[in-house]
């Protein structure tokens, strides 16, 4: 058990100095503390319940599956604490992000898929 703590552990290490060191290059202004806290918590929990769940399935196909849903469980979860903050402490409108992010406008064809252009990287930090 102490183990999957561990690899949770690091998971969520490595994912929030993955995220901090992107939005300090390439984001103005950069996210708050808060922002950081939760994504390093829902990572921690999401891979310590990813982990959980591979030690009984033994087809790397089905481990494989259950590492796909759970980046998207992540997923999910981060972009619901950041349409939340949108909404309830920022007073921005909903579905904009807060920082800008250096080289890509709101009219460059990669944020036309927005949401998937959000989605990806948040999801690829979990899923290594």
């Amino acid at each position: 058990m102490e183990r999957i703590y561990q690899k949770s552990l690091i998971v969520a290490i490595i994912t929030l100095m993955l995220d901090f060191t992107f939005h300090l290059l390439f984001t103005r202004p950069m996210e708050t503390l808060t922002y950081f806290v939760i994504k390093f918590l829902l990572a921690f929990f999401v891979a310590a319940g990813l982990f959980s769940l591979k030690r009984f399935i033994d087809s790397p196909k089905r481990q494989m599956t259950i590492t796909f849903v759970a980046g998207l469980i992540f997923s999910t979860l981060m972009s619901t604490y950041y349409r939340a903050w949108e909404l309830g402490e920022a007073n921005v409108p909903f579905g904009s992000r807060a920082p800008d992010i250096i080289g890509i406008t709101r009219y460059t064809p990669f944020c036309l898929a927005s949401s998937g252009g959000w989605l990806t990287p948040h999801f690829s930090l979990l899923v290594r």
